[in-house]
């Protein structure tokens, strides 16, 4: 089977799970697939039969903790080891993904944006003016931005597995949304400071609509070609 027919199987197996048993392995779910640089493949194959190994204990009127122990977070540990890393060419096609994703709603929402505010509003221009050299700075550091965003949200994520005391829905939202904040005010302040060096450049902002579509497209053509 295929990671992803993996993951459908096991999210209909875990149904199955006492609220106890449930949560335990939910946990250590999470904890194992937030390392990315192990094989999917191979990691949702251990994740289903560790799944199948509770199942079947807990018919036996096992808890988990019977199953992997009082310490959850030093067996999943021993258990991402033993998983071999993903290939060097997926981990760069998921880099790919990620990246063509961002540019992709990144550059799609502002030529959708800009072209409506000039033409229902009379706000802005039909012509969007960039410099070469300025707009290729800014789209590296944006990506280098994009990388801490995403590396900060996992760790956070991954910090709050197996966590006795739980935080209440309010404090989460507001972590997350002060961890978006900053990384959206830090892109808007690198626009908006950038200096402007290199050739200047003008297209029609509604080209950037249609290349974002086009970027967003590519990526997700490349994940239903990695997934057939």
């Amino acid at each position: 089977m295929e990671a992803t027919e993996i993951i459908e199987l096991n999210n209909e197996k875990r149904t199955r799970l006492t609220e106890h048993n449930l949560k335990y392995y939910e946990d250590m779910l999470l904890y194992i697939r937030l390392n990315g640089n192990k094989s999917e493949q191979q990691t949702e194959e251990v994740l289903l039969e560790m799944l199948e190994h509770l199942l079947q204990a807990q018919q036996e009127g096992k808890t988990a903790e019977e199953v992997f122990g009082s310490d959850p977070k030093a067996y999943c540990k021993e258990v991402i080891k033993e998983i071999p890393k993903e290939e060097q060419k997926n981990q760069i096609s998921l880099i790919i993904m990620i990246v063509l994703q961002f540019l992709g709603i990144f550059i799609g929402v502002t030529g959708i944006l800009g072209t409506a505010l000039y033409f229902f509003f009379g706000i802005g221009n039909s012509l969007t003016t960039f410099s070469i050299g300025s707009g290729i700075a800014i789209l590296v550091i944006d990506l280098i931005l994009l990388g801490v965003f995403i590396f900060s949200i996992l760790k956070w994520i991954k910090r709050g597995a197996f966590s006795k005391k739980e935080t209440k829905k309010w404090v989460e939202f507001f972590q997350v949304w002060i961890i978006c904040t900053v990384f959206i005010g830090l892109i808007m302040l690198i626009q908006r400071f950038m200096p402007a060096f290199g050739k200047e450049v003008s297209i029609p902002t509604f080209y950037l609509a249609i290349l974002g579509a086009l970027l967003y497209l590519s990526s997700y053509l490349m994940r239903k070609n990695q997934t057939t």
